[in-house]
């Protein structure tokens, strides 16, 4: 199993990055990026990187097949050449021969170096906290990363550049089997990126869609033309979603509208509908309706001639979607005509994240909050709590916070603070700027609704000083 370069694990163990190291021990940059690549470096700079460390040149895997051995003491780094004087040939020591010759200790050694390893790595690790991920989501990440570098064929998996980046090897040959291999588990990867997008914070899944990017951008010519433009459409959309919660509405167009080339690109009529759906909800958001409807339109279209559950979803939210932007239009015939096709596009399937009956009656309760048909939206909204999960958290703040607003409106000040409260409670562990906008919209709806209420003033305050 390839492991670590022990210089690099060395150099990580005293947190040096290559640029400090090469001024500390005396030699060039580049010099040090070799030796971590095991390419052969002269003895002067062994010397000096031994001497620096207190360690042989062996352990700190600075000797190759192709060298003569240079036995060195860490203490007065003394070097010894063994000479065969018969025919004045150096005598080439080979590593994994030693190491089979003395099977405990070689077994020792890798022991050692995967502690190292993993010491090394932690180091790196620790930086990523600094993003403001706790453990629990590092460590999340780090599993979904982790099944697409499991993907990677062993001997490209080690070949990084002196950042420790994953260099991309245009016309290295690949078997069909590791090809196949490694578009399953990039695909099977991506998607549980998008799994976690519905649980998890949008930072920890922007981290991991950036990650996922890095390394299929690095892949690119290992991986087959169709998989290859479906996995840069799924992430380009996910990126954008995850810009589109965390508040930033201008990058997610961008990812979207890069989503839509690549599925393009690869005639991936799934990704270019959800990407045209994607952009019809950034739309929307900035007061942009009717162009949100003529994307859904142009999404529609690509999903209408195809089969399967999927595509049956996607038309029944597309639907919903477009019966919501037609109630901000006010166009009531056109938002109960759509929302009756969604419905029995839906009514017989099974939950889902992305659509199911439960985000139908969430639809519904919002146009029909929009419309001023309070009675029944409060009906649609609080059944459509009692279909979610309890961790699709955005999910139900998005249904709590029109539930909300809707009893507000209908001037039942308790039972719109209560639900409130449920929100505040649940609202920090979706960490998401878009939801907190939202809640503060509503805040102030409830104040327009009762400006003179000590009680609703006072829980708008509190709210405020606990956030």
């Amino acid at each position: 199993m390839s492991t670590t370069h022990p210089l690099r694990v060395a150099r990580c163990l005293r947190n040096l990055t290559i640029k400090r190291l090469a001024q500390e021990a005396g030699i060039g940059a580049s010099t040090v990026w070799r030796a971590e690549q095991n390419y052969p470096i002269n003895a002067e700079s062994r010397q000096r990187l031994c001497l620096y460390f207190g360690q042989t040149a062996q352990v700190l895997g600075l000797i190759h097949n192709d060298q003569e051995i240079l036995l060195t003491d860490p203490e007065g780094c003394r070097q010894q050449t063994y000479t065969d004087m018969n025919n004045e040939e150096h005598i080439v020591f080979n590593v994994s021969q030693q190491r089979e010759r003395h099977s405990g200790y070689g077994e020792k050694l890798s022991e050692q170096l995967v502690g190292s390893w993993l010491t090394s790595s932690a180091i790196d690790l620790a930086e990523i906290l600094d993003t403001g991920l706790n453990i629990n989501e590092m460590l999340s990440a780090l599993r979904i990363v982790l099944q697409s570098v499991q993907g990677i064929p062993h001997r490209i998996r080690h070949s990084t550049d002196p950042n420790g980046v994953l260099i991309g090897m245009p016309g290295m040959h690949v078997s069909m089997d590791e090809r196949a291999y490694l578009d399953d588990m990039l695909h099977q990867s991506v998607d549980a990126a998008w799994s976690r997008f519905h649980t998890a914070r949008p930072l920890e899944v922007f981290i991991v869609a950036q990650a996922q990017l890095s390394l299929l951008q690095h892949l690119h010519d290992l991986i087959s033309p169709e998989p290859r433009y479906k996995l840069y459409a799924s992430l380009y959309d996910l990126i954008g979603a995850t810009e589109f919660y965390r508040g930033a509405y201008d990058a997610a167009k961008k990812a979207y509208r890069k989503a839509h080339l690549a599925a393009l690109e690869g005639a991936d009529t799934w990704n270019m509908a959800q990407s045209l759906n994607w952009q019809a909800v950034a739309a929307s958001a900035c007061g942009e309706y009717a162009e949100a409807i003529s994307y859904i339109e142009a999404a529609l279209r690509l999903a209408m001639s195809r089969s399967g559950e999927q595509f049956v979803r996607l038309r029944a939210h597309l639907l919903a979607d477009w019966a919501y932007n037609a109630s901000l239009l006010q166009e009531h015939f056109c938002v109960e005509e759509k929302l009756d096709a969604s419905f029995r596009l839906v009514e017989h399937l099974g939950s889902n994240e992305e659509f199911d009956l439960a985000r139908w009656y969430q639809m519904k309760g919002n146009c029909m909050l929009i419309l001023k048909h309070y009675g029944i939206a409060i009906e649609h909204l609080e059944y459509s709590l009692t279909q979610l999960p309890a961790q699709w958290v955005a999910r139900r703040i998005l249904t709590l916070i029109p539930l909300a607003e809707t009893y507000a409106r209908k001037r039942e000040r308790d039972a719109s603070i209560a639900t409130a409260q449920r929100i505040v409670d649940i609202l920090p562990e979706a960490a998401s700027s878009m939801l907190d906008r939202r809640f503060h919209e509503y805040q102030d709806v409830l104040l327009r609704a009762f400006p003179r209420d000590h009680y609703v003033q006072s829980f708008v305050a509190n709210v405020k000083r606990e956030r």
